[in-house]
C-alpha cells in the first residue's frame, strides 16, 4: 500500500504577495514535489511548494528547479501540462464525493482550471472564474522557448474560496481542523518531462487524475 503523505496549511498572519521573497512565506511549511514513479531519465529537478490560507484565499508558492523551461500553451484551460508547469488537485468536500479541481500553471502563468469526479467529462472553469484568480510569475508572458541560462522558476497564486465555490457549484469554505485530499504535480515540457508528485502514484503509467492516491491537505 503507498504512503498517504500529510501536510499542515498555515494560517497567514496578514497580507501575502505574491512574489518569491515576501516574508508572509516564512509560515508556511514546504513540502516536495519528490517522486517519480515514471522515471526513465534525465534530470530529476526539484520543486518546493508551500501553503497558506486565510478566510478568502489559499495562496500557493511553487519554487522549481529547471534547466529547460519551456512554454508554448496561452490560451486559459489550454494544454498547459505539455509545458514546465506545476499542478494541484485537490477534493473540497469534506463527504469525499463531490469532486476534486484541477490548477495547472505553466511556467508563464496560464491556468487550466478544471472540475469534476474523475478524469472524464470535467467542467472547466468559466471566465468569471479565471478573473478571480491571481497569478504571478517570474517568466514574463506570454510563452517561453528553452534557453542556456535556464536554472529555474517559481509561480505564485491565490485562488479564492469564492472561486472554487463557483466552480465546484457548491459552498468552499473551509476553516480550521478542515482536511482536503490532494495532490501536487510537476511537468517538465519538451526536455525532462518530469512526471513528479508528492503523494506517490501506483499506476503503469502517467496519470494524475488518481484521486485514490492523493494526500492529505489540513487547515492550522
Amino acid at each position: 500500500m503507498a504512503e498517504t503523505k500529510s501536510y499542515l496549511i498555515r494560517r497567514a498572519g496578514g497580507p501575502v504577495r505574491l512574489a518569491c521573497d515576501d516574508t508572509a512565506w516564512r509560515r508556511a511549511e514546504r513540502l516536495a514535489i519528490g517522486e517519480y514513479p515514471w522515471y526513465v531519465s534525465g534530470g530529476r529537478q526539484g520543486t518546493d511548494v508551500g501553503l497558506l490560507y486565510d478566510e478568502k484565499a489559499i495562496y500557493a508558492l511553487f519554487v522549481c528547479e529547471d534547466r529547460h523551461i519551456s512554454a508554448v500553451e496561452s490560451r486559459p484551460n489550454g494544454n498547459v501540462y505539455l509545458d514546465s508547469c506545476v499542478e494541484l488537485f485537490a477534493m473540497v468536500d469534506p463527504g469525499g464525493d463531490g469532486g476534486y479541481f484541477n490548477f495547472e500553471a505553466n511556467c508563464c502563468g496560464t491556468v487550466h482550471l478544471g472540475f469534476g469526479p474523475g478524469r472524464e467529462g470535467r467542467k472547466l472553469a468559466a471566465p468569471s472564474v479565471h478573473e478571480k484568480l491571481k497569478v504571478a510569475t517570474s517568466i514574463p508572458l506570454p510563452t517561453k522557448e528553452e534557453s542556456p541560462a535556464d536554472d529555474g522558476w517559481w509561480l505564485a497564486a491565490a485562488l479564492p474560496f469564492s472561486a472554487i465555490s463557483e466552480l465546484a457549484g457548491f459552498a468552499v469554505a473551509p476553516k480550521s481542523g478542515t482536511t482536503w485530499r490532494a495532490n501536487f504535480y510537476r511537468c517538465g515540457g519538451k526536455t525532462d518531462p518530469q512526471y513528479a508528485c508528492w503523494n506517490p502514484i501506483q499506476w503503469e503509467k502517467p496519470d494524475f487524475h488518481r484521486p485514490e492516491s492523493f494526500g492529505l491537505l489540513t487547515f492550522e
